[in-house]
């Protein structure tokens, strides 16, 4: 449902340009965007509850004292303790056995198909890595989910049903994954950054992780795309809103907003990271060899984004901090991945931003062994003025 929600916005939103960081309340509106929310069921009000029949785990009412007679399954994993996979337990237990490697989780795309923490990428400080990161009440339902940080936003994780579940996955700038508190509630929040100039955001809110109440979608992108001087349309649930309709509706949402992107072994760098770059944000102009252009960086909720699409050449690129390697020297350097193959292969390039005040030189190099290409010096525009 999701992924239909979003590749539908990414045919009809051609290019977007973000406003959600600037804040203009306006309690008069509150009413009417809160009308616009879609909901599932016959009344989007109402929230329905998880029944659980008396009859739900009696299969094991008439079992046998032997395990055998019972039917129950152990398995051993690399030598390590026995699981009775038949026995009850909590779902704080079953993410503890996953956590540990004693138990798999089934994959949200295919019910027949499961993996084990072991299949992912863990701790291992690349960019595609994973690390265990904290326990929340994602769906609702009074019990913890478990978050794997990750690439993209990760992998939240949902036990039930004496089995762990792939709740939510992230799926590249298409499908980055974090989740916001809301109305009372925690969404599952995913944006869409998949093209230069383009941001559109789908929440889901749950009572259960298979009970999916309420689904919520906006965005915002140029009211005409061959003319940016035409100002920019803001939606939600596919309606036009206002312009503080749609800065109220970002700045509850987004400000509330839980990312999961980054490995939480890192956050120390990542806290540096942003001290290093806290005086960058701003909009930058430059002449190149390819003609005029603009280098935008913008403080987000999530860290910075860098992108360079206003150019009269071609697109270069749209990156956020998820993808700075390291900042060393003044050079902040951004490992980015061009091209994604079905296989998992990634190629990636480097961008190298030279900055100091009011200005950036940026270059390019295919890896940072070999001597960088110098593309464009950009100067600050109000340092210009």
């Amino acid at each position: 449902m999701r992924k239909m929600a979003m590749a539908a916005a990414a045919v009809v939103i051609i290019a977007v340009l973000s406003s959600c960081g600037q804040t203009k309340s306006s309690e008069d509106d509150k009413s009417d965007i809160m009308g616009s929310i879609t909901g599932i069921g016959d009344d989007a009000g109402e929230v329905q509850e998880i029944q659980n029949d008396d009859s739900v785990g009696s299969a094991d009412t008439n079992l046998g004292e032997n395990p055998e007679e019972a039917g129950q399954i152990v398995t051993e994993i690399n030598g390590d303790e026995t699981v009775n996979a038949d026995s009850e337990k909590t779902a704080e237990e079953l993410l503890d056995l996953f956590i540990n490697g004693s138990i798999s989780a089934v994959d949200s795309t295919d019910s027949t198909s499961t993996f084990y923490i072991t299949d992912l990428n863990m701790d291992s400080e690349e960019w595609d890595s994973f690390s265990v990161g904290e326990k929340a009440d994602l769906d609702n339902d009074g019990e913890n989910e478990l978050v794997i940080n990750g690439p993209y936003g990760g992998i939240y994780l949902d036990a039930r049903d004496n089995k762990v579940y792939e709740f939510a996955v992230a799926d590249g700038t298409a499908l980055i994954l974090s989740y916001t508190y809301y109305n009372g509630a925690i969404w599952i929040m995913y944006s869409n950054r998949s093209s230069a100039g383009f941001e559109f955001y789908h929440l889901e809110k749950f009572e259960g992780a298979d009970n999916l109440v309420v689904e919520m979608n906006f965005g915002e992108e140029l009211a005409d795309p061959n003319n940016a001087e035409a100002g920019m349309k803001y939606t939600l649930n596919g309606a036009e809103i206002s312009y503080d309709e749609y800065t109220e509706l970002c700045s509850k949402i987004l400000a509330a907003q839980v990312n999961t992107t980054f490995n939480q072994t890192n956050n120390d760098g990542q806290i540096k990271k942003d001290d290093e770059l806290e005086g960058l944000p701003g909009e930058y102009d430059y002449i190149s060899d390819c003609g005029t252009g603009k280098l935008i960086i913008k403080k987000t909720s999530y860290g910075y984004d860098f992108s360079d699409y206003e150019s009269e050449s071609s697109y270069r690129f749209l990156a956020d901090s998820s993808n700075i390697e390291t900042i060393e020297n003044n050079r902040i350097y951004i490992k980015y991945p061009e091209q994604v193959f079905s296989d998992d292969t990634v190629i990636f390039g480097y961008y190298i931003l030279e900055y100091s005040t009011g200005e950036i030189n940026v270059y390019y190099g295919k890896s940072v062994l070999e001597e960088p290409q110098f593309l464009y010096h950009a100067e600050k525009c109000e340092m210009k003025e």
